[in-house]
């Protein structure tokens, strides 16, 4: 049996990291998160997961662990947090040296990349330029880790997940109720990943031969589609299952894009992403409550 430490486990993506994880018959999951009155992601019950208050990474003795996926880090702008969130994984990295972890798996973002022209995907080697504050903290992270006593590291830069937090979940949210919604940057390039394609993504990694993974991995769906394209998506999506979907264009002249190539990934672990544009707007009309 593998053991494998999971932090920020009750977040959004560690939660479904954990659950990912215990779908294996060979591996033992010690999470870490917060309490579960702080957090609204509650871990399932199974005999092959053990849950700690993170306060507890740097009190109990965890011996025997095989690999650590980091998950922990504060999603925000703020340079106090941000701050804050650089002290705590300096403090996670040496408690990792004291127990003598040889491997981790760091959650980047696709943020560290330069911004490309539109049809040009990020590789592994695209120049770097943060796009923001949180990008910037995530290469600095990377570069924590890289540079620490364990042996070996692989920087996992995560495309933009899927919540409700983002432009699709407002589109689909609108379209449900009835309402026109506004589509502001028709020439905006997203690139949007389910999170249960991600945690799948990163326990392809873990199952790999540590010895055979990269330094780094872009984890996202290999492709991008202009926000115009979601929109129409929503609309024919939409209309299939009986809804009237009606959206207006507004050009605000943005015309950001993002998008990784996610080859190596792909070729080093077999993975795919399972749930893209279309899957994903009938899975949002489906479980959005309004």
């Amino acid at each position: 049996m593998r053991t494998i430490l999971v932090t920020g486990a009750t977040g959004f993506l560690g939660h479904h990291v954990t659950n990912e994880l215990l779908k294996s018959n060979d591996v033992n999951v010690i999470a870490i998160g917060g309490r579960p009155e702080d957090k609204a992601n509650e871990l399932p019950q199974d005999e092959k997961l053990t849950f700690y208050h993170l306060d507890s990474l740097f009190k109990e003795d965890f011996q025997g662990v095989d690999l650590v996926i980091n998950c922990a880090f504060a999603r925000s702008h703020d340079p106090e947090l941000l701050a804050q969130t650089f002290d705590f994984t300096e403090r996670m990295i040496n408690r990792f040296e004291e127990l003598k972890v040889n491997r981790v798996i760091n959650i980047s973002s696709q943020g560290v990349y330069k911004r490309m022209p539109k049809g040009i995907l990020s590789t592994e080697e695209s120049p770097i330029a943060p796009i923001d504050l949180y990008s910037m903290a995530k290469y600095a992270t990377e570069k924590m880790f890289r540079f620490s006593a364990i042996s070996n590291v692989v920087n996992v830069r995560l495309a933009s997940l899927m919540m409700p937090q983002r432009f699709l979940y407002f589109f689909v949210k609108k379209a449900k109720a009835g309402e026109s919604f506004t589509v502001t940057a028709p020439n905006q390039y997203a690139a949007l990943l389910d999170v249960k394609d991600a945690a799948s993504g990163l326990a392809a990694i873990a199952n790999f031969k540590p010895e055979k993974r990269a330094e780094t991995y872009n984890l996202g769906i290999g492709c991008q589609y202009s926000l115009l394209e979601y929109a129409e998506s929503v609309k024919s999506v939409g209309e299939k299952m009986g809804y009237q979907v009606a959206f207006d264009v507004v050009d605000n002249g943005t015309e950001v894009c993002a998008g990784m190539d996610c080859s190596r990934l792909m070729k080093d672990t077999g993975w795919k992403p399972e749930i893209m544009k279309e899957q994903m707007i009938e899975e949002l009309f489906n479980t959005i409550q309004l």
